[in-house]
């Protein structure tokens, strides 16, 4: 791996791919079987939100007060209802993500992360639907913490305790779809690249702060030369 290191964090839904309402529907199924509870849960927003925040909106609603064991067996249950709901879903991946990624992790002074708000067993689930799984070096997920910021800086801590000794970061970047991601972004120092595949449209994007707006990432060239990587 080069001594010098450009480190490229992305999220997964509404970045990389969208598997049409199954993540939001194995929410559901797991609530049924982990609290009994019937509950669509229409009231939450999942754009840029993580699981656990999630999972404590749905609590408070129902008045309940989690403890950690009742987390723990939500996200036992939950991949295990994703795998099902997995199996009937329409996906769809974004154009050029797989030719982007396979081009970064190909590289030798490129590092790839995630930094997303599915819970670890979640993601790598979702990543294998579409072979996306083996890009990825580390990441933060939204089993470690509720707040988005403080998943991407989990994500950059780790990245940092995996470089060697003789390494230095180039750059920074951090590829997502909400405003919740440029926000993100900002509290690690990484350049926000946002793309307009998920809820928000370019001018919200632009709006929300980013550094860069894209339609999509079918441009491998172009996301490259973003990344100084040309």
């Amino acid at each position: 791996m080069s001594k010098e290191l450009t480190v490229v964090l992305f999220d997964i839904d509404g970045t990389l791919v969208d598997m049409k309402g199954a993540g939001r529907k194995s929410f559901v199924r797991a609530l049924k079987t982990v609290f009994g509870w019937d509950d669509e849960i229409a009231y939450v927003n999942f754009a840029g939100n993580t699981d656990l925040n999630v999972l404590l909106q749905v609590a408070e609603h129902h008045g309940m007060k989690l403890a950690e064991e009742d987390r723990k067996r939500f996200f036992r249950q939950l991949p295990i209802e994703l795998e099902q709901t997995a199996k009937a879903a329409e996906l769809v991946i974004y154009p050029g993500v797989k030719a982007l990624l396979e081009s970064l992790s190909s590289r030798r002074d490129a590092m790839l992360g995630l930094v997303t708000g599915n819970v670890a067993a979640s993601a790598r689930i979702k990543l294998q639907q579409f072979d996306l799984h083996n890009h990825f070096v580390l990441g933060a997920f939204g089993d470690d913490h509720a707040d988005r910021v403080e998943i991407a800086r989990l994500a950059m801590r780790r990245i940092e305790n995996k470089m060697r000794e003789d390494q230095v970061m180039r750059g920074s970047f951090l590829v997502g779809d909400t405003p919740h991601d440029i926000l993100a972004a900002k509290s690690i120092s990484a350049a926000a690249i946002a793309v307009a595949t998920g809820k928000f449209n370019v001018d919200e994007l632009r709006k929300a702060g980013a550094d860069h707006v894209l339609t999509d990432l079918s441009d491998t060239r172009a996301v490259l030369r973003i990344l100084g990587l040309t």
